[in-house]
């Protein structure tokens, strides 16, 4: 079952952007408790190096990939 998440902004509807998002986020974080802090900076802590980590992956995997000429170079 997925739930549906409305996101609003002084009481207003927003479209879903990075930057409402982060907004949001912003708003939340004062009433977050220490333990919800920790595991919040943690969470995002191990996102960062999952990202870091597949980046390198795809730039690894471009450099072998073999430089095509193009067919209609002749």
């Amino acid at each position: 079952m997925s739930e549906k998440v409305k996101l609003y902004i002084n009481k207003k509807e927003v479209p879903y952007s990075r930057q409402n998002m982060i907004k949001a986020i912003y708003n939340f974080i004062p009433y977050l408790s220490i333990d919800d802090l920790t595991i919040l900076g943690n969470d995002i802590n191990s996102t960062k190096e999952q990202i870091r980590h597949n980046e390198q992956k795809s730039i690894e995997e471009g450099k072998n990939i073999p430089i095509q000429s193009n067919r209609y170079d002749t």
